[in-house]
């Protein structure tokens, strides 16, 4: 071979080795992004559905106290007082099966005898089922918990006051203070700054909202979940951040500079600033939060990926060294300088590439179930297990779309249980709450996979029919009202409790919009009401 042609093929093979090196150092600035885009949704899907949850939370407890009659907790009785200490707590549900289903309410003073305070310990108690559910599902929650102005606390997971009481100084503490009426009179569900649990659970940050009756600052409502969590979350190959208001750093995964920062911030309450992040200058603070969210910038010598997680005061921040791109882009890059020798060389950096290719695709199908399970519990009645009103109306939609082609008629059936009120004030919301469950199944099992069931509201629910005729529809509405009548629930002390039901019929016609349908189904409904309820009516009869 000439020396010309040498120069020729060495001028090739700098070129391929040159194109080969640019492509694998903006894949691997590519994979960086995604990677730290996955573990920002998973961060904000936690945000979002603790959010949901507090709100929910939020909105009954508000109800309860517009109850006119508040039957007492079963746990009630359990509260026994300290007369040496002058405080009460709910030591005697340890060791029973109540502790697995309730928190430790401690508090100071006695018990409440009646009036609003006792219907307050009775809505503390009422939050146990709701904690209890919530907890077992999302692992990086520590505890949940509500603390009244009353000078009382109900916390969940149970712990023993001998361990944990309620303390005139938790209302100094930041999940309380950050949401009363002086530091927070819009009323807004709030993250706290990081701070040490007094309960034992090391680091956290707490998502609070004030309950309030009607104007009237009753306690706040908290949801923990521990930095160490949080760093779990965002647990990465590469190195990552969680910084809070305050630009300081609340979580950082296992790849993460100076973990005995970390340690010490647990060990201390000392809080690890934006500014001492490992190698980023003090000039450079600025330019980290001006970068826009979701994207991946150079700053100095490192790579940042930066995004504000909707609905908290959270910055999350990834990082590489653009010395770390730079090697694994040479690294990858070698074998092509000797690809006419060693083939071998190549096939392996093959093989690696389809690992990491598998590795990626499994990420994102776990990213993917994950999303799935947080939608359907944002889509489903908690009680019930029917759709909620956001459900039934994406469900529905979904159907529209496909009932412009099929032209399949739809019928929409709208029941109230009446005199429903009644339960909950002479049974107690137990009570009715028993009943929503036991007609909640007797109204599915008269529907198919392609129709729906909605709790649309209080005593509410709505039915979704599909292909059906006239008559098959008001057949079907008598039908499930004749159960409804004949049901039998057995309840306390040889209660049996029985419900009737009212329904409202109506064909939906394309030409109205979605609330127009269900409106002349209530308007029959109303009509049912009006002729003695119990009983089936047709908007088309009226």
């Amino acid at each position: 071979m000439s020396r010309m042609k040498k120069v020729l093929v060495l001028i090739f093979i700098l070129a391929v080795v040159f194109m080969d090196f640019i492509n694998q150092y903006y894949s691997r600035i590519e994979t960086f992004g995604a990677a730290a885009a996955s573990k920002e949704a998973l961060i904000t899907k936690y945000v979002e559905l603790g959010t949901n949850f507090m709100d929910m939370m939020t909105i009954y407890g508000e109800d309860f106290f517009k109850r006119p009659d508040i039957q007492d907790s079963t746990l009630l009785s359990l509260l026994k007082y300290n007369p040496g200490s002058d405080t009460y707590d709910l030591e005697a549900a340890g060791g029973t099966d109540h502790q697995k289903n309730a928190g430790n309410l401690t508090g100071s003073g006695k018990v409440p005898e009646s009036g609003i305070n006792r219907k307050e310990i009775n809505l503390a108690l009422a939050y146990n089922q709701f904690f209890k559910d919530f907890y077992g599902k999302y692992p990086e929650i520590a505890w949940l918990y509500y603390t009244s102005e009353n000078d009382f606390t109900n916390i969940y997971p149970w712990v023993s006051s001998k361990d944990f009481a309620f303390r005139k100084e938790l209302k100094q503490a930041e999940f309380y203070t950050y949401v009363n009426p002086q530091n927070n009179p819009q009323r807004l569900a709030l993250w706290t700054p990081a701070y040490l649990d007094r309960a034992g659970k090391g680091t956290m940050v707490t998502l609070s909202s004030p309950i309030y009756d009607q104007d009237v600052f009753k306690g706040v409502l908290s949801l923990d979940l521990t930095t160490m969590g949080l760093s779990r979350i965002i647990n990465s190959g590469y190195e990552g951040y969680l910084l809070d208001q305050e630009n300081s750093i609340i979580a950082k995964n296992q790849n993460a500079k100076n973990q005995s920062d970390l340690n010490k911030f647990q060990d201390n309450e000392e809080i690890t600033p934006l500014f001492v992040l490992p190698n980023n200058p003090q000039g450079d603070i600025q330019k980290l939060k001006e970068i826009k969210d979701g994207s991946v910038e150079r700053i100095g010598n490192d790579y940042i990926y930066k995004m504000s997680i909707t609905d908290s005061p959270w910055t999350m921040i990834f990082r590489v060294p653009v010395s770390s791109i730079v090697m694994e882009s040479a690294l990858y890059t070698f074998p092509i300088l000797i690809i006419g020798i060693l083939l071998f060389l190549t096939i392996n950096e093959i093989e690696k590439r389809i690992k990491t290719g598998k590795q990626l695709a499994q990420s994102l199908e776990e990213l993917t179930a994950y999303h799935q399970i947080l939608e359907n519990a944002a889509n489903y009645d908690f009680l019930t297990k029917t759709f909620n009103r956001r459900g039934f109306k994406d469900y529905f939609s979904l159907i529209q779309d496909q009932n412009g082609i099929t032209l399949t008629p739809i019928t929409l059936i709208l029941g109230d249980i009446d005199h429903f009120k009644g339960f909950n004030d002479t049974f107690g919301h137990f009570a009715g709450d028993k009943v929503l469950i036991e007609i909640a199944d007797i109204l599915k099992k008269h529907i198919t996979e392609d129709e729906a069931v909605c709790r649309w509201g209080g005593e509410e629910f709505l039915l979704m029919l599909r292909n059906r005729t006239r008559e098959e529809v008001l057949q079907i509405a008598e039908n499930i009202r004749a159960e409804i009548h004949q049901m039998v629930i057995p309840w306390e002390n040889s209660i049996e409790l029985r419900a009737t039901m009212t329904f409202g019929v109506a064909e939906y016609e394309d030409k109205d919009s979605v609330d127009d349908n269900i409106s002349k189904a209530d308007r029959a409904l109303y009509a049912g009401k009006m002729r003695g309820r119990n009983q089936v009516i047709s908007y088309a009869d009226l």
